[in-house]
């Protein structure tokens, strides 16, 4: 398992289990499978390293999330950890299997009714406003990542349906 420039500190402080940094290679390799556009253009990265000497750690779409859930939950134990990493990736292959052939009106309803949930106060929101901010979160990640159903294996999809029993039965 090779370890990200991203995650490079976390391991060097002890932060990440071996359990926690499985995980979060296991979301960034699925982040990156199924994405199709960069999280950094090519000659945006040149022009970094043209002008730093250096580029950034954070490179690639599986940086990204590996490195989120890696500054805000690494102190939660592996279990919880895991979970998070799980739901992660749950909501990859959701917005593969949600947007993909839907009008583009479609979208925009869902980003429209995002943001009218999201300008709430938090104390406001009810759950169906829980559901429309996490229908554009789903939808952000569609857009941005350009996530393609086709993009899916049938392990996604085994994957995608035992974790729905699995949170259902929870």
């Amino acid at each position: 398992m090779e370890i990200r420039r991203a995650l490079e500190s976390f391991v060097l402080q002890k932060k990440l289990t071996p359990r926690k940094l499985r995980n979060l290679v296991t979301v960034a390799t699925t982040a990156e499978r199924l994405a199709t556009r960069p999280y950094i253009e090519k000659r945006e990265l040149d022009l970094i390293v043209d002008r730093f000497g250096v580029g950034p750690d954070v490179t690639t779409w599986g940086d990204f999330f590996a490195s989120e859930i890696a500054t805000d939950h690494w102190e939660k134990g592996d279990a919880e950890f895991e979970k998070i990493c799980e739901t992660v990736i749950f909501d990859f292959i959701a917005a593969c299997m949600v947007f993909p052939g839907r009008p583009a009106a479609f979208l925009e309803s869902v980003m429209h009714e995002y943001h009218q949930s999201l300008a709430k106060s938090a104390a406001d929101r009810g759950a169906d406003d829980q559901e429309k901010i996490h229908l554009g979160i789903l939808a952000g990640y569609f857009e941005q990542m350009g996530l393609k159903q086709e993009n899916l294996s049938a392990a996604d999809t085994e994957f995608f349906d035992s974790f729905s029993v699995r949170t259902r039965t929870a």
